[in-house]
């Protein structure tokens, strides 16, 4: 089977940009509204790079009550899902097994911050889904970017450190001890801190 020419589903994991701490890291250095700024920059282009016949846009927000906001704001959305309880694996898991319940050849869920990920990236896990079980993106920071399957693995999800360098780590064992075959894509940087800012305009990321 060729996953290029499937429907395969994308999770987007993003938060109303104007409610809630965004960014927490950056806006330390740079202040809150540039922070929003910067985070309502960042999402909007990759929801646009997300834009592919081959894929169905799914979005996931947070807070839950500003589905419609998101919604107007990220349009043109195949799905549009409330971010439920819990920590961060809990609520991708969550969402993967709901949306597992329609039609999709695989899944995959990304952030919103990391500039390198579009449809085309997540087409090509697809393509490594042929003959892996999993298919991650790591970010340079020690976490992940992408995590494609071509059907969710809550195990990949539980008891995870997030937000440390670890996540990547101890994701890979979970897997290992669950059985699951793995694929590594090359690495990307994701935006933490300013620092990570200064990299991502240095390779050409601008705002």
């Amino acid at each position: 089977m060729d996953y290029k020419k499937t429907r395969a589903a994308v999770l987007v994991m993003t938060r109303w940009w104007a409610e809630g701490p965004v960014k927490t890291r950056l806006a330390a250095d740079l202040g809150q509204e540039k922070a929003r700024e910067i985070y309502r920059r960042m999402t909007e282009d990759l929801w646009q790079g997300m834009q592919c016949a081959d894929l169905q846009r799914i979005l996931c927000v947070s807070p839950s009550n500003r589905l419609e906001e998101t919604a107007n704001w990220l349009r043109h959305a195949d799905l549009v899902l409330a971010q439920p309880d819990g920590d961060l694996g809990a609520r991708m898991s969550a969402l993967m097994e709901q949306v597992c319940r329609e039609p999709a050849e695989f899944l995959a869920v990304v952030g919103t911050d990391a500039p390198a990920i579009d449809a085309a990236w997540v087409l090509q896990a697809g393509q490594h889904l042929l003959d892996h079980d999993v298919v991650i993106t790591p970010s340079l920071d020690g976490g992940y970017a992408l995590l494609a399957c071509a059907q969710p693995h809550a195990e990949l999800f539980t008891e995870i450190p997030w937000s440390t360098p670890e996540v990547l780590a101890v994701t890979r064992q979970r897997a290992l001890e669950a059985g699951l075959k793995i694929f590594l894509t090359e690495p990307v940087r994701d935006l933490d801190d300013i620092h990570d800012l200064h990299a991502l305009q240095a390779d050409g990321w601008l705002l």
